[in-house]
């Protein structure tokens, strides 16, 4: 006849046999899937070879440091000038279309190749000579142009 039960035995599994569990199912899974265990290993090795991970590890152990700083430096109104001068400069090409964009830096271009082109030339331009390229189309179009953003500016700044 069997003995009666007179004790509970704890089925729980000892921290040794745990670990050996892991590392197991640790060795199963980089069988399994060793392309990407196999990159991180080569990266890891790339960052040490480099001292990147010196770095990188020293960096995440002053992280609160790091942190301190660059909050302290982004709060100050240098940076804060430029976040905001950014934002509206996004602005700014938000509402232009590319092919508009695309089609004034192609004429900016252009427009420079040709000036650099006359500036070589070594003639000089006198008094008559600028009168007569006054009544040109392009010349006077794009006076009046600067000469309008000119007084536009001006009276910005009053």
């Amino acid at each position: 006849m069997a003995e009666p039960i007179s004790t509970i035995r704890d089925t729980k599994k000892s921290p040794e046999e745990l670990e050996k569990e892991r590392l197991a199912q640790m060795k199963a899974d980089i069988v399994e899937e060793n392309s990407g265990f196999l990159e991180m290993v080569e990266t890891v090795k790339l960052l040490q070879e480099s001292g990147a991970l010196e770095a990188l590890n020293s960096a995440i152990k002053a992280r609160g440091d790091i942190t301190k700083t660059f909050l302290n430096e982004w709060r100050k109104e240098p940076m804060t000038n430029a976040i905001n001068n950014m934002m509206i400069s996004s602005k700014l090409l938000t509402d232009a279309k590319p092919e508009q964009t695309e089609q004034m830096i192609a004429n900016l271009k252009k427009a420079a190749k040709q000036a650099e082109e006359s500036a070589k030339r070594e003639e000089i331009m006198g008094m008559l000579a600028m009168m007569k390229a006054l009544k040109d189309p392009d010349v006077n179009r794009a006076l009046r142009y600067g000469i309008t953003f000119l007084k536009e500016i001006g009276q910005i700044l009053k």
